[in-house]
């Protein structure tokens, strides 16, 4: 088939978005499928460093789009990036001749994109799939970006079920996702579930206190407790920010912020007002080396925020588990990472805004003997290699492609 893939983040962007848009392309380029991208000019992380206009990556044609390249942390700048982004590819997609693609793949971020894709695949007769990974204006909205009954939040609303009811199929990442798409009167048999898998290329072998990255920053003995990715606005760190504080002096334990984001500067300016020296912040690595950082945890956090269930999926869990770490969840109950962790027993969890029973958590597994916490972790790295393969999903995502009857 010759694919379209439509999305604001792609190679040799580091967000996770992009890495698993990216793994998606390259296994559909070896299954003999001619793919090419519309994507921006811009990282996702900073936006004034740009990529080249157009070029080839490993079979794959790439086209990147001008847009805005405000900071992240301007919330104006942020939507304004969204809506020249939006502005150039509704250019992009007009121009493309119906003989082109056979099938054209959206993403359901940024807002609007998906609605420009649904439109030019009807009116060119090209089958259509979005890959719904989150969904706004619901985010924004939960964020407090957006009032839910503002015109602005009706019309996006109203073009995003057009676009959802106007495609062939829908490819989500867990239950509750789908289920939030049925109650949008979406037909169940366009929504089939493919989680998405852990982005690690290699995996760390060597004695744990030895790690590299240990060694770089000092961790020596501590309990390091690890969040690393990206620190959106829908998923608070407060109370993981709050047992820092109560922890402080308590020399046992190091909290490690690896990556940025939104709430970045939230967690520089709690560090700072309180003086808190357990708090360490660390720049995204390379993909190629995260499996070293992460294996450099003794616990990882996986944070979600309340109400976000059904509208987003944090992924970060399948890589903490992979590298045969425990894993800390803060956040609502039941959600896709409950699930998980229901069938992983050990692991910790509490909501947000128990912080008090969040530090005797962590004290108590201060106490737990390393053989006990291994054997959580190995449990659950062989979890996500029975559940979260990711040759497996994408097997599965591209039969569900390729089983698409034509429009």
């Amino acid at each position: 088939m010759r694919i379209l893939i439509v999305s604001m983040d792609f190679w040799p962007d580091s967000s996770s978005g992009s890495q698993h848009i990216t793994d998606l392309a390259e296994a559909l380029v070896l299954r003999g499928h001619n793919v090419n991208v519309f994507t921006s000019r811009s990282d996702y992380q900073d936006p004034s460093r740009f990529y080249a206009p157009e070029e080839t990556y490993r079979g794959i044609h790439i086209r990147r789009l001008k847009q805005t390249t405000f900071k992240k942390s301007n919330k104006i700048g942020r939507i304004l990036n969204v809506f020249t982004f939006n502005l150039s590819l509704l250019g992009s997609l007009l121009f493309i001749k119906s003989g082109n693609f056979d099938l054209i793949i959206g993403i359901t971020t940024p807002p609007l994109s998906v609605f420009f894709d649904a439109v030019v695949a009807d009116f060119k007769k090209i089958r259509f799939c979005v890959w719904a990974m989150d969904f706004q204006p619901e985010l924004s909205i939960i964020a407090g970006y957006m009032n839910k009954l503002s015109p602005l939040v009706l019309i996006l609303s109203a073009l995003n079920k057009y676009a959802l009811r106007n495609t062939d199929l829908i490819i989500t990442l867990d239950k509750y996702m789908a289920k939030y798409l049925s109650s949008q009167k979406i037909e169940a048999n366009k929504i089939s579930i493919i989680p998405v898998w852990p982005v690690l290329e290699s995996s760390y072998d060597g004695v744990h206190f030895e790690n590299p990255f240990r060694r770089k920053y000092d961790f020596n003995d501590k309990i390091v407790i690890m969040y690393s990715g990206n620190h959106s606005v829908v998923h608070p760190l407060d109370t993981l920010l709050m047992a820092a504080k109560e922890l402080k002096g308590d020399k046992r334990f190091l909290f490690v912020f690896v990556g940025g984001g939104v709430r970045k500067e939230e967690v520089t300016n709690f560090k700072n007002n309180h003086k808190l020296n357990n708090i360490l912040q660390l720049p995204y690595q390379e993909r190629s080396k995260i499996h070293i950082s992460l294996s450099a945890a003794d616990i990882h956090v996986v944070v979600h925020g309340n109400g976000c269930t059904g509208y987003t999926h944090p992924n970060k869990i399948y890589g903490s588990m992979l590298v045969c770490r425990p894993i800390l969840y803060i956040g609502q109950h039941p959600s896709h990472i409950t699930d998980v962790l229901d069938q992983c027993p050990g692991n910790l969890s509490v909501e947000h805004g128990q912080v008090e029973r969040l530090v005797v958590l962590l004290r108590e597994f201060e106490t737990t003997p390393i053989k006990e916490r291994n054997k959580i972790g190995i449990q659950n790295m062989e979890f996500v290699k029975n559940n979260f393969n990711k040759d497996n999903l994408l097997d599965k995502f591209i039969s569900a492609l390729e089983s698409m009857p034509p429009r």
